[in-house]
């Protein structure tokens, strides 16, 4: 289900300064000789480090694409009260952002919606029964701009000390609810927490109860948990998708976007952009997918990247898939 906030809509003008979209301006469009435009960049694993924390390189880096007239795009799993903290250490007057997986296009920096992909309910309800008849607690997202209950959580019999580190570790109020009949509308992210054991069994009853195209499944583990997070979505979400809701208004195209990311969540970013590069400690789905690969992001690798695309030096960098 897509939302587009009223007065945003993707007409407008498409190139040269000021570019707006549907009378709000995302971002100022600066033509410049190098054949990008916007660098998409991933935050876990990516442009930040194993303490998480934002190398002065990457953001000296960033600083010095945007004032070459290129766009900034932070693109996270995360949500936009979670990646606050990243932003402000970044230091950069961005516009938009994509968080939770490409479901949230959000204007910076109010954090206010400018689309939302949701699941449509029939799925919401058929997920949710999923997971409960298995006894997983389960961990709902919302539109934080819309709904004040960004996180909600209904507890299962099945690990308790996992949603408590879980919980722990997220800056976002959570709210408990007691039957998911309760849960507002319109979710756009269901997930669960599980064990390393565990995944695998879980994931292919997934497959088989939602063929493929029926919703977007993401498995992703967590070493801040020990643990495994699965997470669901409506089924077009991706960064990609995200990211395209921000530069087609602005006739950026595909070819024109550098994505730079690490695990699995990222690869249709990777796979689609005009230049799709992996960390150094990116997941070997990711890595084959890229054209060129970075250091890992301990060793400043989203700052060598952005520096060998301003400079026209991509032999910087490893060459993997043409």
């Amino acid at each position: 289900m897509l939302y587009e906030v009223a007065g945003h809509s993707e007409g407008g003008s498409t190139g040269g300064p000021g570019c707006h979209t549907g009378g709000r301006r995302l971002y100022s469009c600066v033509l410049m000789d190098i054949p990008y435009r916007l660098i998409a960049v991933d935050v876990d694993g990516t442009l930040v480090d194993s303490r998480g924390q934002v190398p002065t390189a990457n953001r000296r880096a960033l600083h010095r694409a945007h004032e070459a007239g290129m766009k900034v795009c932070i693109c996270t799993g995360r949500s936009l009260s979670e990646t606050r903290a990243v932003i402000e250490a970044v230091g950069l007057d961005s516009d938009a952002g994509v968080f939770i997986f490409g479901a949230v296009v959000s204007a910076l920096p109010e954090g206010r919606t400018l689309r939302r992909t949701a699941m449509e309910r029939p799925l919401a309800e058929r997920l949710t029964e999923f997971f409960q008849n298995r006894s997983y607690p389960l961990l709902v997202a919302y539109d934080g701009w819309e709904n004040p209950a960004e996180f909600c959580l209904i507890r299962g019999e099945r690990l308790a000390e996992g949603v408590e580190r879980w919980r722990s570790n997220t800056p976002t109020p959570v709210r408990e609810f007691d039957d998911w009949r309760e849960l507002p509308p319109e979710p756009v992210r269901i997930g669960v927490l599980d064990e390393p054991g565990h995944i695998e069994e879980t994931l292919a009853a997934l497959n088989a109860e939602f063929p493929a195209g029926q919703m977007k499944c993401n498995a992703i583990y967590a070493p801040n948990y020990g643990l495994h997070v699965v997470e669901c979505f409506a089924p077009q979400v991706n960064k990609w998708y995200g990211i395209t809701m921000l530069a087609e208004p602005l006739g950026i195209r595909p070819e024109q976007i550098v994505a730079i990311g690490d695990d699995v969540n990222d690869l249709e970013m990777i796979r689609e952009a005009g230049l799709g590069i992996a960390m150094g400690n990116a997941n070997p789905k990711v890595a084959a997918v890229a054209r060129r690969q970075t250091r890992g992001h301990d060793e400043g690798g989203v700052a060598v990247a952005v520096e060998a695309i301003l400079d026209g030096e991509l032999g910087r960098l490893l060459r993997h898939s043409t």
